[in-house]
């Protein structure tokens, strides 16, 4: 088949190219796609008609359709509100359903927040500009990435025939400019620091995430939290140093088979203050891993643990407990040296929070009285030696060094003296 450009359309058509993009990423062009960042159209595609009919026609029918990778399963209005026509299409689907076949405009945006580019990156505005806008939209994000996250196969498709394969490029390339080596080169990105970046590293897949400012150690305490995780015995994602401020995380899921679905999305309803006691009763089964990343959190001074950072993973064997991952925010990665002088002073009055209420220490103690042997969860008997070691292997130095080792082995002790 004979192709245009976009300029080739906008000649012929007398519109704006820019008139011509949003025709073909509204799918009112037929037979046009994207191919190399760019759009090709048939030769003998017909200029969509722009009257009052059929902008009617548009806004009575479905907005977007939501889709799991090419089967339509839910409608979106013009208002935001969805209607779902297969709530229970498979598990995850019914895990963000909770058997509802409707959505209201607020259900529908915490849903495209939970998958988007959060508004609170230090580098939001660079991305807002090569995207085209001059504020934060989630709905107009929406549309230029189309929601599409690699943690399942959910997205928002312009039209009913579009296919996942053909807008993943274009989607993905709108919003994180990607340029993975698979063979594992340096990743570079033009977009700004911080851009957590899908790719390939040493054969594995996971995020490339770059440090968050100079002063900062989160891409340090990534690694180092993996490290000594290991010999706590508490899963973790593996973290590696790719160059001087670059981490990669690894994901630990089959994710052509497998979906994960954050711990957020098994609540249905108000939750209590105690997060502890909110996660274990929707997720019984699970009290065990619960408990130890509670302890480990409290152990690495985590800052950063939240309902969208806890996850389970769902496959044909059913729900399992996803390993942790994003553990940058934490031991003092961006405190002071005063700061971390007065935390050492203090554990308890300085124990990070988690959840709406209470520090990891509060619920640290809840667990040893529920639990009583905290090594029956966590192993709580690495020695000073080793803690400064893993921390120097991770890259820290200079106060932070010190600090983190003295806040570790305190906390250790004071966990296993409860």
């Amino acid at each position: 088949m004979e192709y245009i450009t976009v300029q080739d359309a906008a000649r012929q058509w007398g519109i704006s190219e820019r008139r011509v993009r949003l025709l073909c990423a509204q799918g009112r062009i037929e037979g046009a796609h994207m191919h190399k960042r760019s759009y090709r159209i048939p030769a003998t595609a017909e200029k969509p008609s722009d009257g009052r009919r059929a902008i009617r026609e548009i806004e009575e029918r479905a907005l977007g359709w939501l889709k799991w990778d090419d089967t339509v399963i839910a409608t979106i209005k013009s208002d935001n509100t969805v209607t779902f026509t297969l709530p229970d299409f498979n598990e995850v689907v019914a895990l963000y359903t909770q058997g509802r076949t409707h959505w209201d405009g607020q259900q529908y945006l915490q849903f495209l927040s939970e998958r988007l580019v959060s508004r609170d990156r230090r580098d939001i505005e660079r991305i807002l500009f090569h995207l085209g806008l001059s504020q934060y939209d989630v709905l107009a994000i929406a549309n230029h990435t189309r929601a599409i996250h690699p943690k399942d196969l959910l997205w928002i498709a312009h039209t009913p025939h579009e296919r996942l394969k053909d807008v993943t490029t274009e989607a993905f390339h709108s919003i994180f400019v990607q340029h993975t080596d698979l063979v594992g080169e340096r990743v570079d990105s033009p977009e700004g620091y911080n851009i957590k970046r899908y790719g390939v590293w040493q054969g594995a897949y996971g995020i490339y995430k770059q440090r968050l400012h100079p002063l900062s150690y989160d891409t340090e305490a990534e690694v180092a939290a993996y490290l000594l995780s290991k010999r706590l015995g508490v899963r973790l994602c593996p973290a590696y140093r790719t160059d001087k401020d670059t981490v990669f995380s690894t994901f630990l899921y089959d994710f052509t088979r497998e979906y994960i679905v954050h711990f957020r999305r098994l609540f249905d309803g108000p939750r209590s203050e105690n997060e502890y006691r909110n996660l274990v009763a929707v997720r019984p089964q699970f009290k065990d891993e619960i408990a130890a990343m509670i302890l480990f959190d409290c152990i690495t001074r985590q800052d950063d643990r939240h309902l969208s950072n806890i996850a389970i993973v769902v496959g044909e064997q059913g729900e399992s407990f996803y390993p942790l991952y994003d553990n940058g925010r934490s031991l003092f990665y961006e405190d002071t040296e005063e700061m971390v002088a007065n935390a050492l002073a203090d554990p308890i009055l300085y124990a990070s929070t988690f959840g709406s209420s209470g520090t990891y220490w509060d619920y640290a103690t809840e667990i040893a009285r529920e639990y009583g042997d905290l090594g029956r969860l966590i192993n709580l008997e690495v020695g000073r030696a080793e803690v400064y070691a893993i921390l120097v292997e991770a890259g820290f130095s200079d106060y932070r060094l010190e600090g983190a080792t003295t806040w570790i082995v305190t906390m250790m002790g004071m966990l296993a003296a409860l």
